[in-house]
């Protein structure tokens, strides 16, 4: 069974059918074996007593539920099995065997470039469409709640579940029903997923604001994000840029690896940003800074919120343990923990946590999320304006479009990053140099 193992990073606020294919979501770089569990005793006594208790109510059951075909031993095992893997924590979960799912590998998987975050017991609310992706081109916006994709109702679904259903075969299509604020009824829309992931600006918006200060957003971490990332940087240097900030509002995550990469671009080699850490702390994996184009004296701020998830949470941690930036906005979503997932023949997928990530100084971020060094806190209802406001007006302050809000994080964060910036020159400090 061993080899049936893969490990991946589960997105807290998802990548739901977003254009990077499921098979990003592996952490391919880095030797997770080191925080495998160790072989668990089970007293056979206790578990044999459980079994037979298991068994009892299923045969109870089969002989007087009402309706036979629910109760087939098979569909009766698959339920105890989600109910098992659910009580864990929200990114466990168990998916019996489908033919028609297990048709194609998942690395063919594509999606419709929706990012959002889903609650238990309703739909998906969207946080973010990807600029020209299938759902941005279909008319999906920021602030819908998605209930049901392809008439199968969201309510009870695990974040994987709903991203299963969104990914498919690139050229095919998806069905989505949503709720939308000034909407009575439901709207109804048609979505073909795409492959093309390549092409996809994950490092979106860069601009020079005032006082010499760049801006960059991120939208989420893939396997680009270094080399735009680069650009970016490279760009701004040449503007005579003093200080960055970098933008990691509503960004759900992605690979761990473009998060290391990110860091590192900020930190001295060698120098720790993230720890794996499974049942056995000894066996903890410790990931540091990698050889690359440093800017370690540029003066940074990192700007988050409440949907800054997963790989965007490591980033925050790191930099804020090391002093390197300031983070400025609302706690983070805290999700960070690495899932596996096992596939037990023909019988279904077990997904399940293994890990957890710790920054720097150990503080651990699943559960606990990252504070923020200044607070600049935003009701929902504004968070989510503002998110939708992004996707045409990133990196822009006051919007001159009637009905838009200022983006008073940014605006906040300009000044703060200002004065770090005129301090630094007042004690002839090399601010804005590498």
């Amino acid at each position: 069974m061993a080899n049936n193992f893969r490990s991946r990073i589960i997105f807290p606020a998802l990548l739901l059918g977003i254009v990077l294919p499921a098979h990003s979501e592996k952490i391919s770089q880095f030797d997770l074996t080191a925080v495998q569990e160790s072989p668990v005793s089970v007293d056979d006594t206790e578990a044999y007593d459980n079994l037979r208790r298991l068994v009892t109510v299923m045969k109870l059951l089969q002989q007087l539920y009402v309706d036979p075909e629910k109760v087939t031993m098979r569909k009766l095992v698959d339920g105890a099995l989600k109910g098992m893997l659910h009580e864990l924590d929200p990114y466990s979960s168990y998916e019996p065997f489908r033919e028609e799912k297990n048709s194609h590998s998942v690395s063919r998987l594509a999606g419709v470039g929706i990012m959002g975050t889903k609650n238990k017991r309703s739909g998906l609310k969207v946080i973010c469409t990807l600029k020209n992706s299938p759902a941005a081109k279909a008319g999906i916006r920021v602030g819908d709640l998605i209930v049901k994709i392809d008439d199968k109702p969201l309510g009870g679904l695990t974040y994987d579940q709903c991203s299963d259903l969104l990914r498919g075969k690139a050229g095919t299509a998806v069905k989505v029903e949503l709720l939308r604020n000034g909407n009575d009824n439901p709207l109804f829309f048609q979505v073909t997923r795409t492959a093309d992931t390549d092409n996809m600006p994950l490092v979106r918006d860069v601009r020079l604001l005032d006082n010499r200060i760049g801006y960059i957003r991120i939208e989420s971490f893939g396997k680009q994000t270094a080399a735009f990332l680069d650009q970016a940087l490279h760009r701004l240097k040449e503007k005579n840029c003093q200080g960055i900030i970098l933008d990691l509002r509503n960004n759900p995550g992605g690979l761990v690896e473009a998060a290391v990469d990110l860091c590192s671009r900020f930190l001295a080699t060698g120098e720790p940003v993230i720890t794996i850490e499974g049942r056995d702390p000894a066996k903890a994996q410790k990931i540091s800074a990698v050889k690359c184009k440093k800017y370690t004296r540029l003066p940074l701020l990192v700007l988050i919120n409440r949907f800054s998830a997963s790989a965007a949470e490591i980033v925050a941690g790191c930099l804020k343990d090391h002093k390197r930036a300031i983070l400025l906005g609302s706690k983070t979503f805290g999700k960070g923990s690495v899932q596996r997932v096992c596939n037990i023949r023909d019988n279904g997928t077990l997904r399940f946590t293994v890990a957890k990530y710790y920054t720097p100084a150990h503080n651990v971020i699943h559960g606990a999320g990252i504070k923020p060094d200044i607070e600049a806190p935003l009701s929902l209802k504004a968070c989510l304006l503002l998110a939708q406001q992004m996707e045409n007006s990133p990196g822009v302050i006051h919007p001159a479009k009637k009905g838009m809000i200022p983006d008073v994080q940014l605006e906040r964060a300009e000044h703060v990053l200002s004065g770090i910036i005129k301090l630094s020159e007042k004690k002839n400090l090399p601010a804005g140099k590498n």
